[in-house]
């Protein structure tokens, strides 16, 4: 896979699971399926696990975020938003950082630390524009 557009963020499953047991907003997750009760919901909880992004990689553009054309191994493990009526509102895909965020790889660098595995979003069901500043949009194709 190749980021693509603008800024791509990915979400590590360490601080996923960090997020999820300390939100306040209900859902359920299974291992594959975060199933929430709403959109204000998804948007709360989706603010959550990007705040601890946030913590757990402070530097420069908190958060683990890629500049275009980044290279991203697929892993192959997904894990579905789902709303507890069975929409799918978006899908992660596990990923493995393949170029490292400096000028000499892409011109522009996120700051996202060299081979960092976590979740890029590959699918969401509002299109490209997001229902919130925390919600992102896919900004990844697959070439291979």
């Amino acid at each position: 896979m190749q980021t693509i557009i603008d800024t791509a963020w990915l979400y590590p499953i360490s601080d996923v699971t960090t997020a999820l047991d300390t939100t306040t907003y209900p859902h359920t997750f299974d291992g594959d399926n975060i199933v929430v009760p709403n959109m204000a919901a998804f948007i709360g909880l989706y603010a959550d696990i990007f705040a601890q992004t946030a913590i757990s990689q402070p530097a420069g553009n908190p958060g683990y975020s890629l500049g275009v054309r980044t290279m991203l191994e697929d892993l192959g493990r997904e894990i579905r938003f789902i709303l507890t009526s069975g929409q799918i509102i978006m899908l992660w895909r596990n990923v493995r950082q393949l170029t490292p965020q400096t000028n000499s790889f892409i011109p522009s660098p996120g700051n996202s630390p060299p081979d960092t595995i976590g979740f890029i979003t590959t699918f969401a069901s509002y299109g490209n524009v997001a229902p919130s500043a925390d919600a992102d949009v896919v900004r990844v194709v697959r070439i291979g």
